[in-house]
């Protein structure tokens, strides 16, 4: 007994892509194409959905292109696909091998351009010609020798004098309508208007709408694109205004090239006249600097042509000259809408911070990917998984395995930042001790800081000091800050620790080492504010300021606060109870190295 387990089998296989997609959907569509109408079971019609969500993941040309390379005897997949796109209609009506009586029990059920379709077959029976006849199609692409334009033209005259006021209708004689008596059952079926009557009426209006085209112009496009041939295809997608353009301009100021598609819609356009009436014009300070070969900064622009670059510009660009001799050569601009204007150019094109972190998020997921293909591989590599490897090598993918781990540890802290500047991630909000989390990171980072012979003084509170926040979200953000200033301290330098609670906060200030107080605000907290701090700093690859970006976002999420005093770094933790100053529990924290205010020198 053999088990036929193919459909199962493809079922179960996840496709991955498009090109894993067209060759699931060509499998299936050549296990279900095989099975007659009768046979047909819960298991195929779970394939047929399958088959559409394969099919929504490919265009209608690449979908039609499987269909055309796969023949099947399917009247079910006819059927389906007719309901589409005419692109995939068309390619399911021309790969199916049908016998004549399914043609003749489907094409009254298919959709009017569907049957269209069915002209285009060579290997229609007599008995389907001439369903498709009385359903209007007869305009088949081998017609019929005798069917000439005289005739057709005699019946459109015979047509044209039938009185229009509806009269009843004698019971027609059997010898009268011999076309009807000898049509298939489901022509029954058909309304008697739609007979040879109104195949004549379609081919009537057919020349008459042709004739129309033949002497009307098309209008254009107002987009700017050339019109379209009147063939019926799929609707093309509304395109998208540009937000921004590049610009290149001659000496004279004409543009000579246009980032937009097509080019035309600019090129040639005289960018710096200042008439008002001209279909492109500018401010009068533009033109000025546009004379004096200076660069323009937010010049103001206005074009009145197609729909995509009409409306308000800014302007923004540079002079060029010439290397050989320095002689002036033209503009290179960019033009930019302005804020108001882009905001309203619809959802999809908003450039707001939401969507700018959204596609951040998706750019840092689009890196993850091969990061970690990379450190698989080395992994594999140095663990000698697929055999033997000389120590060399290892050794060098022990190294690329370091740097991938350290890349997607600055992945994930970049994405942290994004998530909460865009507040698409909030802070847990437990209880915790600042006092205690506060000692004890201080107590991990003296060593080091005395073996620099660093003097360090710290001032803690002799009691807990309970903070609205959860345990692990203050050991990060402070170690945070902690590193940073590890890792910029120089050796014999001096630095205060001290952890008291203010009336808004309980507030955690330590001095900034020289090397960060010589920065301003702006540079103290920039990504290129970077340190050698080696293990210490907090994302080492986006360096100090980074870092202490970083904590800033996650405290201020969390209800808390960072920012610079002077000379010292000032870190605000909120209580546990709102409202009334500072919250210590008369309970005494825990004995330990700092339990008291102390100065230690290291």
């Amino acid at each position: 007994m053999i088990v036929d387990d193919r459909l199962e089998t493809v079922l179960r296989t996840h496709a991955a892509g498009k090109t894993a997609g067209r060759t699931q959907l060509r499998q299936l569509i050549d296990l279900v194409g095989a099975v007659p109408l009768s046979a047909w079971s819960a298991r195929h019609a779970s394939a047929l959905d399958r088959i559409d969500s394969l099919a929504s993941l490919l265009t209608d040309e690449e979908c039609a292109a499987v269909l055309r390379g796969t023949s099947h005897r399917s009247a079910v997949l006819v059927y389906h696909f007719a309901q589409g796109s005419p692109r995939i209609a068309s390619a399911a009506i021309s790969s199916a091998r049908l016998p004549e009586e399914d043609w003749l029990a489907l094409i009254p059920r298919l959709p009017t351009m569907a049957r269209g379709f069915l002209r285009h077959r060579t290997d229609l029976g007599e008995r389907v010609r001439k369903l498709l006849s009385q359903l209007g199609i007869n305009d088949f692409l081998l017609p019929q020798p005798e069917i000439a334009e005289p005739e057709i033209e005699h019946a459109v005259e015979a047509v044209a004098q039938t009185p229009t006021t509806p009269q009843p209708d004698p019971e027609p004689e059997p010898e009268n309508i011999p076309q009807q008596s000898a049509a298939p059952p489901p022509a029954a079926e058909i309304p008697a208007e739609e007979g040879i009557g109104a195949i004549v009426r379609r081919i009537e209006a057919f020349r008459r709408k042709r004739d129309e085209r033949g002497a009307a112009l098309l209008p254009p496009r107002s987009d700017g694109v050339a019109p379209l041939l009147p063939f019926v295809d799929d609707p093309l997608p509304a395109r998208k205004a540009p937000l921004a353009i590049d610009l290149r301009t001659d000496a004279e100021g004409v543009v000579v090239q246009a980032g937009i598609d097509p080019a035309g819609m600019l090129v040639g356009s005289r960018l710096f006249a200042t008439d008002q009436a001209a279909p492109v014009h500018c401010d009068d300070i533009m033109a000025l600097a546009f004379r004096q070969h200076l660069p323009i900064s937010a010049g103001q622009v206005c074009i009145a042509g197609a729909d995509h670059v009409a409306g308000q510009w800014q302007a923004d660009g540079t002079p060029d000259f010439s290397r050989d001799g320095g002689s002036f050569t033209g503009y290179l601009l960019r033009l930019r809408r302005p804020l108001a204007i882009a905001h309203a150019t619809g959802a999809d094109q908003q450039l707001t911070p939401a969507i700018e972190a959204d596609r951040l998020r998706q750019l840092l997921h689009e890196l993850r990917t091969p990061i970690n293909a990379i450190q698989g591989f080395a992994e594999v590599i140095q663990q000698q998984v697929f055999g033997h490897t000389p120590h060399q090598y290892r050794a060098i993918a022990a190294s690329i395995a370091s740097d991938a781990a350290q890349m997607l540890a600055g992945f994930e802290e970049v994405e942290r930042l994004v998530k909460l500047e865009s507040k698409a991630l909030s802070i847990d909000i437990g209880e915790a001790d600042a006092a205690a989390i506060v000692a004890r990171l201080v107590e991990q980072i003296s060593p080091v800081l005395s073996a620099r012979n660093v003097r360090l003084t710290i001032a803690m509170p002799p009691l807990q000091l309970a903070v609205s926040f959860a345990p692990e979200e203050v050991e990060r953000s402070v170690w945070r800050v902690l590193s940073v200033i590890a890792a910029s301290v120089a050796p014999g330098e001096r630095l205060g620790i001290t952890l008291e609670a203010l009336p808004d906060f309980a507030t955690l200030a330590i001095t900034l080492p020289a090397a960060l107080q010589r920065l301003d605000d702006a540079a103290l907290f920039a990504p290129d504010a970077g340190g050698s701090g080696g293990s210490f700093a907090a994302s080492a690859m986006l360096g100090n300021g980074f870092a202490l970006r970083l904590a800033r976002a996650e405290l201020t999420a969390g209800g808390g606060a960072l920012r610079r005093d002077g000379g010292r770094i000032l870190v605000g933790l909120p209580y546990l109870t709102s409202g009334t100053g500072p919250h210590t529990p008369s309970s005494p924290r825990p004995d330990g190295p700092f339990a008291d205010r102390q100065s230690v020198a290291g």
